[in-house]
């Protein structure tokens, strides 16, 4: 039987499925398939300004775009020992879902998947140091202008955004693995389209977290951190 949808606070998880529109949204049962085709896909997303972490696991049929599945018991998820009951929507198909909100929404965190033949795939994922640092009150149109970021080393196709919000002429600039420094330049060009006198910025960091224990199928972690917002003057 299919699960009750819910009304959801889940707008990027839902907006990336659509996006990503090869992915199945069908529902099945994990008791029909091969334990070993089961692909283990965790998102996760911490805002600093809420100190929210969101957990959804989605446990699919052979592969990242492959029919989601309910867990039978005795298969199950559990995150930090807790085990989420199932959800499901139109767009995403059936998924698992834990908010961990206060202290305990940074720092480490286990992940944990039991399979029919009570198989047992231990991942875990940590959220970690990363804020913008020493953000100017207000900053000049005439110049190139420095935002520095404290994070861990990026790999891979690890990617920091720094977006603006609040004004006329949105952008957004990406620092990756590749680039040197803690630094988040932002052009003048973009700076000098700016009609207002202030705006909002706020930067987010995305990781790529391989499993340690997966089944045949495999698996991944999507991470996502997102810094406060920050008001800025801007200044001719």
């Amino acid at each position: 039987m299919k699960p009750a949808k819910s009304s959801l606070s889940l707008v990027a998880f839902i907006a990336t499925a659509m996006i990503s529109s090869c992915a199945s949204n069908e529902i099945g049962q994990s008791r029909d398939v091969n334990q070993e085709t089961i692909y283990q896909q965790y998102d996760i997303s911490y805002s600093e300004s809420d100190n929210k972490t969101e957990v959804v696991a989605q446990f699919r049929f052979a592969g990242v775009n492959g029919t989601t599945l309910v867990l039978n018991e005795p298969s199950k998820f559990e995150c930090d020992g807790k085990t989420p009951g199932v959800d499901s929507s139109d767009f995403t198909g059936a998924f698992y879902k834990q908010e961990i909100t206060g202290a305990n929404a940074t720092g480490a965190h286990s992940l944990a998947f039991t399979d029919i033949s009570r198989k047992k795939f231990d991942n875990s994922f940590t959220i970690e140091n990363f804020r913008l640092t020493d953000v100017p009150a207000a900053i000049s149109k005439s110049a190139p202008v420095l935002i520095r970021f404290e994070a861990l080393p990026l790999k891979g196709s690890d990617h920091i955004e720094l977006s603006a919000g609040g004004t006329d002429s949105s952008f957004t600039v990406n620092h990756v693995a590749t680039d040197s420094g803690n630094v988040l330049v932002i052009p003048v060009e973009q700076l000098k389209r700016q009609k207002g006198k202030e705006l909002s910025l706020s930067a987010t960091l995305y990781r790529n977290i391989e499993l340690k224990e997966q089944a045949r199928e495999g698996g991944l972690i999507q991470l996502t951190q997102k810094t406060k917002s920050f008001r800025v003057k801007l200044q001719d």
